[in-house]
């Protein structure tokens, strides 16, 4: 089966001793100093570093098993990777437990009458979108609001901002793009001035779903004379106004959706710690994301984005363990 019988004893050991272990990883030292106790066992001398080295990478490139590389708490381990074993039936059944419990939470289960809770899957692992769990309000809205961006209609409704003790103002807008960040929808809009021809705007609105009124959008109206019964809606070219106000690079350096009038964007180091290194890691907080830095006890990380209260929000999330640093 290998070139050499020695080696091909060796590297059965060698693989039955990793999938053992938990996360099929182990260290260097761990994989040679098993290989020292066991090797004699089967009638063979102990073997070198070097030895080893040679044993791992007969394993990479002549038996094509992935062997990669992890470091976690500093140090550093050899995980093996085994093929995929997962058949297409439970690959299909796990799609729909996912697409099932995704879309009980968006309270639209009634348009995905396949996703049913038949799975044999289901208890065994479990989608948590608590953040979207408001009885379908903001998917149905969501709808509403796309179907108006095709019709290229004008939408209004009554909003009351987050930030103010105003009561709800009445807002005729041009809608563009429904996004969705940490657990709310958002409309990205542009407000509607007058009857003349340019009748929007050049920059761009934000409203969250949750703070429109009863999550009810209308079309909006021309105002029209008195004589005329019949109502016109106010119509735009999704196209032309979105290229006007630059909505194809708007978010590029928004850490969520925010950004404040003609601010610009800066770089922003943060200082992490502890368990939030690992967090950074694997998890990019923006695109621009990159690592200064790279101590063992800490990491600074470089942000490119402007500076809005997104920001503290995310500071706070890592209290102590992520300040921002000069």
């Amino acid at each position: 089966m290998f070139p050499l019988t020695n080696q091909s004893r060796r590297i059965q050991v060698l693989l039955a001793f990793l999938r053992q272990q938990a996360n099929a990883r182990a260290t260097f030292t761990e994989l040679l100093n098993f290989l020292q106790e066991e090797l004699p066992k089967i009638g063979q001398k102990k073997i070198s570093r070097r030895t080893l080295e040679g044993d791992l990478q007969f394993i990479r490139f002549e038996l094509k098993l992935h062997l990669k590389h992890v470091n976690i708490a500093r140090k550093h381990y050899y995980q093996l990777v085994e093929p995929e074993v997962m058949g297409p039936e439970t690959k299909e059944q796990l799609h729909g437990l996912m697409m099932h419990q995704l879309s009980k939470s968006l309270g639209i289960a009634e348009d995905f009458p396949g996703t049913t809770m038949g799975s044999n899957l289901e208890g065994l692992m479990v989608f948590s979108f608590a953040a979207l769990d408001d009885g379908g309000r903001a998917m149905n809205l969501a709808k509403d609001v796309l179907q108006s961006i095709l019709m290229q209609e004008a939408i209004q409704f009554w909003y009351k901002p987050i930030h103010t003790t105003y009561r709800s103002k009445l807002q005729i807008v041009a809608p563009l793009q429904v996004r969705f960040y940490d657990g709310r929808f958002y409309l990205v809009a542009v407000d509607y001035k007058d009857n003349s021809e340019g009748q929007f705007k050049r920059s761009i609105k934000i409203f969250a779903f949750d703070m429109i009124e009863d999550y009810v959008i209308a079309p909006a109206q021309l105002e029209q004379d008195e004589t005329i019964t019949e109502q016109q809606t106010i119509r735009f070219h999704h196209a032309d106004v979105a290229h006007r106000v630059g909505l194809k690079d708007y978010f590029k350096h928004c850490l969520g959706v925010a950004r404040f009038k003609d601010s610009e964007p800066e770089y922003i180091r943060i200082k992490f710690t502890d368990w939030a290194m690992s967090y950074v890691r694997a998890r990019l907080l923006h695109r621009s994301q990159r690592i200064v830095v790279d101590h063992p006890n800490y990491m600074v990380v470089e942000l490119y984005i402007f500076r809005t209260y997104e920001l503290d929000m995310l500071l706070a999330r890592f209290r102590e363990f992520g300040v921002e640093v000069k």
